[in-house]
């Protein structure tokens, strides 16, 4: 470990310490990993290493917190009192989690700010259905009369994004932990800082022993966790590649899944859309540097109109302000790795060698040397057929593909995709909306905007996952179904 603290590092109250079962512990070895912000290359602190070893050892108070400890037993009522005072710890730390995350990962920090909210929103949702909902009932069927009750399903893995953290607890951790399931929150090395103002957050809101563990660790880890006899089911959220991986493994012990995969999302403009309107909405690809898994990155417009649109996001992304994202300023920010960057980069190249343009963007932008930047890029002349309009980048690249024969064509370009997370339609007729919103094979659809509902079933469909989070059906997600049959 490192013999002095960054003053980011002093900030922390455990920075040598990692959180396993409720408790902070010393790490099984001695390695500390730097935390480096990719605003500009520079070491904030450096942060102890989790292992396999402490993986099972988080794996271990889990089962020891559902086969003996309270937890499971308890009522929703008493649960809810331990996870409503965690999720208040955890808003009462917003301003310090949301610059954490914006140091370590590059997310422009009013972004961070709104993904807080959508915790908030997400986990009181949640406070309210361990109160409203029925976890039993008495049922007469004509087979008989049955106690149906829900119940939790042991230790619950569940392996968050360096993208969306904040909001991901409040979709799928509370829920986890309100139905009575022990929660390990694997987090990944990019959230090493969030990962630290989480467990302080578990570690004062009084859960009983092992029910929460928050680790933050490589994804040798991830893969060991998710191997593990010890856990009962498994919550991730991530690329489809290595989703499919943690559904074959989880898959060969029959391990319950939820899956929150990748998207490939279309906006699809049709040719009586308020532009004025449209415009803005379909900006919001761009939040995050386009590393949000529902972003709209193909735009499909009507051949009678590309070259208004193509000029009118051309326009709106050179009015982007690229910066450092602590600044409220800023509306985009670095990609939080070297390597996310060069893959985006790869992405651009080898479009263009297929005969896609350039409209905006492309390069480094310059005065940001030191960082991991790369301008908001426009592409055009793009074919469905292209990797760069197939496959998920999870960086700021954007594709806009004409369709000429009309709706029905613009439908079946959205539906060519291997992915099925969200899509969009913009337009004045109500009627056709809903007609295009019929016919998109996806989990999401908005009509005239972009913005998820936290509180109703979200999800994706084919490559994009399985499961839901949010709402009744998310809620109840991880828990098992019995019946007692009644005399």
């Amino acid at each position: 470990m490192t013999s002095t603290l960054s003053s980011t590092q002093r900030d922390l109250p455990h920075p040598r310490d990692i959180f396993v079962g409720g408790r902070w512990v010393t790490p099984s070895g001695s390695r500390a990993v730097p935390v480096v912000s990719p605003i500009d290359g520079s070491v904030l602190c450096h942060l102890p290493e989790v292992s396999a070893g402490d993986a099972d050892a988080a794996v271990a108070q889990a089962s020891a917190a559902f086969e003996a400890g309270p937890w499971p037993s308890m009522t929703p009522a008493e649960r809810s009192v331990v996870v409503e005072r965690f999720l208040t710890l955890l808003e009462q730390r917003l301003d310090e989690i949301n610059l954490a995350w914006s140091q370590e990962v590059g997310i422009p920090i009013t972004t961070a700010v709104a993904f807080g909210q959508g915790m908030s929103l997400a986990g009181r949702d949640s406070l309210r259905l361990a109160r409203e909902l029925p976890f039993s009932e008495i049922r007469e069927t004509a087979g008989g009369r049955a106690l149906v009750s829900r119940e939790p399903l042991g230790p619950v893995l569940a392996i968050l994004t360096y993208n969306g953290p904040t909001t991901e607890v409040g979709l799928s951790v509370i829920p986890a932990l309100l139905v009575g399931n022990p929660v390990i929150v694997k987090l990944p090395p990019e959230n090493r800082l969030v990962g630290q103002h989480l467990a302080e957050a578990a570690g004062l809101a009084g859960f009983p022993d092992g029910v929460i563990s928050v680790l933050t660790a490589e994804a040798e880890v991830s893969k060991h966790l998710v191997a593990h006899p010890g856990v009962a089911a498994v919550h991730f959220t991530g690329g489809t590649e290595i989703g499919a991986e943690v559904a074959s493994v989880a898959g060969r012990r029959l391990v319950r899944t939820t899956l929150e995969l990748g998207g490939k999302s279309a906006a699809i403009v049709l040719d009586d859309a308020d532009l004025d309107a449209t415009i803005p909405l379909l900006m919001a690809m761009t939040t995050f540097q386009g590393q949000i898994c529902n972003s709209l990155t193909r735009v499909l417009v009507p051949e009678t109109r590309h070259d208004e649109i193509v000029a009118r996001l051309r326009e709106a992304f050179g009015a982007v302000k690229v910066g450092d994202p602590t600044d409220p300023a800023t509306e985009f920010g670095p990609l939080p790795t070297e390597r996310v960057r060069s893959r985006a980069e790869g992405y651009i190249r080898r479009a263009v060698e297929a005969g896609a343009t350039v409209a905006y963007g492309g390069k480094r932008p310059e005065g940001f040397e030191s960082g991991c930047y790369l301008e908001p890029t426009l592409l055009t002349d793009v074919d469905n057929t292209m990797e760069v309009a197939r496959n998920e980048i999870f960086g700021p690249v954007y594709c806009v593909i004409r369709y000429s024969s009309g709706v029905d064509e613009a439908i079946r370009i959205a539906n060519d995709s291997p992915l099925g997370l969200a899509g969009a339609v913009f337009t004045t007729d109500t009627d056709k909306a809903m007609r295009v919103a019929a016919q998109v094979r996806v989990g999401t659809f908005w009509v005239n905007g972009v913005a998820p509902c936290l509180t109703a079933p979200y999800g994706g469909v084919k490559a994009s996952g399985y499961g839901r989070v949010g709402g009744p059906e998310g809620f109840f997600d991880l828990t098992e179904i019995k019946q007692v049959v009644l005399p």
